[in-house]
């Protein structure tokens, strides 16, 4: 790449990725009944075919975020020894927290549970409906949206972390492709922008699509508005304006107000639940779901349909969970990575890994033991409800009959809403950096970039809905999420590449450029003259009175 091209638009990729765009909408569409039965169908294809591909990734990419916390990789200054942070702790736990949940953790944290509870897997040999089905539900909830996905999201970021500030490379698959093969393959750094581009886009969509029915569902439950194609739109352009400013102003400043608004309303919801609901209740089922995750954390990773091929809840679940996850996992971590700098490559992951994964456990463990307690106890047939009226209606249903319901259901409603736009502001920003020539990791994506990406998910997100077409995407984020897995698998190693140069370094950083003057200039008034026929420099003030032969 030229020096000339470095910040302007990569044509190639946006281009090619806003047509591949296009098709998925024309599809999407037109072909909605055809489409979404194939797309659905791939779930089952991937899952039957590739699960089990899928299921030793993300126990190899958890391993290997063991090693590098362990070893001496994890010593390795982010930035070089002597960087400092860009953010504060605080700020760097809000944006990682709220950076990877997005909606996904509001909706699935009370809807998730009451699936598994009715309908476990056959592979943990419980039946549904029973007091071990209910710790199994809360435990394999906490569990999917915790360790795992976190390990997935840092180990990349940790990658892209180290090209960029240790050995001062663009925010870009160029320096990866460059360091693997030891020359420059444009044509391969331009593959891989498409693939992450248009899977992070159908990804988002998909997130961004669920996140306006939930929002819907919750202005149904507050305001009694019908859910229609209108107030879909009206939402879909508020939030998209909401989340485009956001991205706009870059991430020191909009991305950290919305990280911080959502992380206190998070918080709140969770205090309150705990209180008002049913405190014992979720403290002991929560403690029991916490040692279900340490006794069976392994296996939970590699639940499959081994000899039970009419069971499809392991793809329907966690393969799908682990493939949304990898759809991600190179671009997030671009994102990511810019919170690295000046901290230790051990400090990064245990950060990024073992904070969110806290957080998302204790959440889940409050609002599915509250869904568990509802359930069990008969004041609310919470299944019913889901079958009745959906899982985006069904949950405001539940928080509408616990006391302050109304004012509860708000709060919920404006969380929702901070958390999509905490999951589209980054996911954007990171998009457009795959649009840009040796984007600078210090620099922000061009404004214009930012928005055509943003309303063009936006839209996407918005024909999905209101044509029927969500189930399409489900099944593309699983084909997507399978595809991913190769640059997921080639960051982690490459992490490898990059540290045993910097272990070598005492500074910690590898440049062609070096950071000061190799030869210092003069700081006393010298003179050369020829003396014979050697070249003598001299000091003005210490001049012999020798001839100069030179004149």
């Amino acid at each position: 790449m030229g020096k000339t091209e470095k910040g302007k638009i990569y044509k190639e990729v946006l281009i090619v990725l806003g047509l591949l765009l296009a098709v998925e909408i024309i599809l999407g569409i037109f072909f909605t009944d055809s489409f979404g039965k194939v797309m659905t169908q791939m779930i089952y294809i991937v899952g039957d075919n590739f699960g089990w591909w899928i299921n030793l990734l993300a126990v190899f990419m958890v391993i290997m975020g063991i090693v590098f916390i362990i070893f001496k990789y994890g010593d390795i200054v982010i930035g070089g020894k002597d960087a400092k942070p860009d953010f504060s702790t605080w700020q760097w736990f809000s944006i990682s927290i709220c950076g990877g949940i997005g909606c996904g953790l509001l909706f699935w944290a009370m809807g998730e549970p009451i699936y598994h509870y009715i309908s476990p897997p056959v592979a943990s040999e419980i039946t549904g409906e029973t007091r071990d089905a209910a710790i199994f539900a809360v435990s394999q909830a906490m569990f999917d949206w915790s360790f795992v996905q976190y390990f997935i999201y840092a180990i990349p970021a940790v990658a892209f972390a180290l090209l960029t500030f240790n050995y001062q490379k663009a925010l870009s698959f160029s320096p990866v492709v460059e360091a693997t093969f030891n020359k420059k393959k444009r044509w391969v750094t331009t593959i891989l922008h498409i693939l992450c581009g248009f899977a992070v886009a159908s990804g988002l969509a998909n997130s961004m699509g669920a996140g306006l029915m939930q929002i819907s569902g919750g202005i149904n439950a507050v305001f009694g508005l019908d859910q229609n194609a209108i107030l879909y739109l009206v939402i879909t352009v508020a939030v998209a304006a909401f989340f485009i400013i956001s991205c706009l102003t870059g991430i020191n400043k909009g991305l950290t107000y919305v990280s911080t608004a959502c992380m206190i309303a998070f918080f709140a919801l969770m205090i309150y639940v705990l209180v008002a609901g049913d405190t014992i209740f979720i403290s002991k089922i929560g403690s029991e779901a916490t040692g279900g995750i340490l006794t069976n954390f392994w296996s939970k990773i590699t639940y499959n349909n081994t000899l039970a091929s009419q069971d499809q809840w392991a793809n329907e679940w966690t393969i799908t969970f682990w493939n949304s996850f990898f759809i991600y996992a190179p671009v997030l971590g671009m994102f990511l990575a810019r919170m690295g700098k000046g901290r230790t490559v051990r400090q990064f992951l245990l950060v990024e890994i073992l904070v969110p994964s806290i957080f998302c456990c204790l959440f889940i463990a409050i609002f599915a033991g509250q869904i568990m307690s509802i359930q069990t106890s008969g004041v609310i047939d919470v299944w019913a409800k889901v079958q009745e009226l959906g899982m985006q209606t069904a949950i405001y249903q539940v928080l509408g009959a616990m006391p302050l319901g109304k004012i509860v259901q708000f709060v919920f409603l404006i969380t929702v809403c901070l958390s999509f736009i905490t999951l589209a502001d980054p996911n954007t920003s990171a998009l457009s950096t795959l649009c840009v020539h040796g984007q600078e990791i210090d620099a922000e994506p061009p404004k214009v970039l930012k928005i055509i990406i943003g309303v063009m998910v936006s839209a996407i997100a918005y024909i999905l809905v209101v044509s029927g077409g969500m189930d399409a995407v489900k099944g593309l984020l699983n084909l997507g999420g399978l595809l991913m897995t190769i640059p997921t698998l080639w960051l982690c190693l490459m992490v490898f590449k990059l540290c045993k140069p910097l272990l070598k370094s005492k500074s910690h950083l590898i440049s062609g450029v070096p950071k000061e003057d190799l030869v210092k200039p003069p700081t006393r008034n010298l003179r050369a003259r020829l003396k014979g026929l050697e070249v003598v420099v001299q000091d003005e003030s210490e001049e012999e009175d020798t001839p100069d032969l030179q004149e």
